[in-house]
């Protein structure tokens, strides 16, 4: 006697990691159908039908459309499954490096949340720091010396833009510079000269007058707890520092940038932000 093995619907959806409604909604669409149906309307599938269905399940799950399927189901072929996985090849590819990238930026961002846990506010230290590339907004120091908060809100948010559509972000704060004529002006301190967002990626694209880079040495660092505007008396505890010590050269920035901030807390009374002054060679 000829016995032909199949599964029904429900067995071969199972088998499968999936529902019958995928199953009938596959062979409504001309997708993928049953191997034969039966005298009493049940739906038959073969084993040699489990492994093709499961790359059909895979090439849809790497984002292959149900009707480019549809199209090499109708005309398959070796030479046309090569090419369709050569290029599910290089869509993957790029799913590795953007899921590193978020690995990354995961990292960085638990780091920081480490460091946080061992800050002493309101404190002046001097500290050591790597060299660390930044890409930094349009000048906006005009703008704050007008109060024109429009135009700073206009350029926090075109710098922003730019660093997550070229995906630059990778998990630190944003941050903030402010001239040294100004950080050493009781009253000048909040007129930041750029905003930056530290990166630590390639900068192959990034046009030159947008980048730039922290550089390397001894830095005097003082962290404070609250609004991250609110910047008089971390920067009146650096000057006082600097007036006790004629022997320490600040650079020509400070650099504000934010270990705990929205993302972390709703309260911003509960914000830490780190300031920290280049020393200048002796």
């Amino acid at each position: 006697m000829n016995h032909k093995m199949g599964f029904h619907t429900g067995e071969f959806a199972r088998l499968c990691g999936v529902n019958k409604r995928t199953l009938h909604y596959y062979d409504e669409q001309g997708i993928f159908s049953p191997d034969h149906v039966e005298a009493n309307g049940y739906r038959s599938y073969s084993v040699r039908q489990l492994y093709p269905f499961i790359m059909i399940r895979m090439l849809r799950q790497m984002g292959l459309e149900l009707s480019e399927i549809k199209g090499y189901m109708a005309e398959r072929s070796p030479e046309r499954l090569d090419a369709l996985l050569a290029g599910q090849e290089g869509w993957l590819q790029q799913e590795l490096r953007r899921l590193q990238d978020m690995k990354h930026m995961v990292e960085n961002q638990r780091a920081i949340l480490a460091r946080a846990r061992s800050i002493v506010c309101d404190t002046v230290a001097v500290e050591e720091f790597h060299e660390m590339p930044f890409v930094y907004s349009s000048p906006v120091r005009t703008a704050m010396a007008a109060e024109d908060w429009n135009g700073v809100e206009r350029i926090i948010m075109e710098h922003m833009r730019y660093v997550l559509t070229h995906e630059l972000n990778t998990g630190y704060a944003f941050g903030a510079l402010v001239a040294r004529d100004d950080f050493l002006t009781p009253g000048q301190e909040t007129l930041i000269a750029r905003f930056f967002t530290l990166i630590d990626k390639e900068r192959l694209h990034v046009p030159a007058e947008m980048t730039a880079t922290r550089p390397a040495g001894s830095y005097l660092v003082t962290y404070f707890k609250g609004d991250y505007m609110d910047t008089a008396a971390a920067y009146q505890r650096l000057r006082a520092y600097l007036a006790a010590h004629p022997d320490i050269a600040p650079g020509p920035y400070s650099y504000e940038e934010s270990i705990i901030e929205d993302l972390g807390t709703a309260n911003p009374e509960e914000y830490i932000t780190r300031i920290a002054i280049s020393i200048l060679p002796g």
